[in-house]
């Protein structure tokens, strides 16, 4: 009984705190979340869906805007091929995003507060195809081919749209949806039977998801 007692209790305590003003001008927030990307264009014939992690800090500039800081990371390393290289070349892109965040709050309610979201910054990237045995074993011959390695540091933007679910005055759920774009290159491979084509900026749609704390 007691401990009904005491769940009843936090419950009306979570109840009332989320009917609180919160996220009020001028007040600062940090949060840690991840996301399901899924590449989109010819980057989704290299890789399947991998997940992202972020970071993020800002402040409630004014009753409408949010801006802010984010930190993201995002690995894909699970080939998507198909035909003779499916299963022989192992593939890879990761990158680090630093991005400034800007949110426009469409309206607000006790427990919602969907948003509009643009963010853009500088991503370093490093894409790896790797090597290739030599097999004479079909036909045409498929040569060794060696390991190819490409770093840069590029801009990329990301758009979407999301809601912030109010626990309580101080805690918030964030679930948002994003296109994302980062300029970068992944050059071909055209041996025969390999045949891999060249991607020109990474594209993905991404379901995101964490938790976000005002103070």
């Amino acid at each position: 009984m007691r401990i009904k007692l005491i769940f009843l209790c936090l419950i009306m305590a979570l109840f009332f705190t989320s009917t609180l003003s919160a996220q009020n001008t001028g007040q600062w927030s940090a949060a840690l979340g991840s996301a399901y990307s899924m590449p989109v264009g010819s980057l989704s014939e290299w890789f399947k869906p991998a997940p992202n992690y972020i970071v993020s800090v800002g402040q409630q500039y004014d009753e409408k805007w949010f801006i802010g800081g984010v930190f993201e990371f995002s690995q894909f390393d699970e080939e998507n091929l198909s035909g003779y290289p499916a299963g022989k070349l192992a593939l890879s892109l990761e990158h680090y995003g630093l991005l400034i965040d800007a949110r426009y709050t469409i309206t607000k309610t006790s427990f919602l507060k969907p948003y509009l979201k643009f963010s853009g910054g500088l991503y370093s990237w490093k894409g790896v195809r790797g090597e290739v045995q030599a097999d004479s074993t079909v036909t045409p011959f498929v040569p060794e081919i060696n390991e190819r390695k490409q770093e840069e540091t590029n801009w990329g933007f990301r758009v979407g749209a999301g809601t912030e679910i109010i626990l309580n005055n101080f805690l918030v759920l964030d679930v948002s949806a994003y296109y994302r774009f980062v300029l970068g290159d992944l050059f071909p491979t055209m041996q025969p039977l390999i045949e891999l084509e060249g991607v020109s900026g990474f594209q993905s749609l991404n379901l995101a998801a964490g938790v976000r704390f005002y103070f």
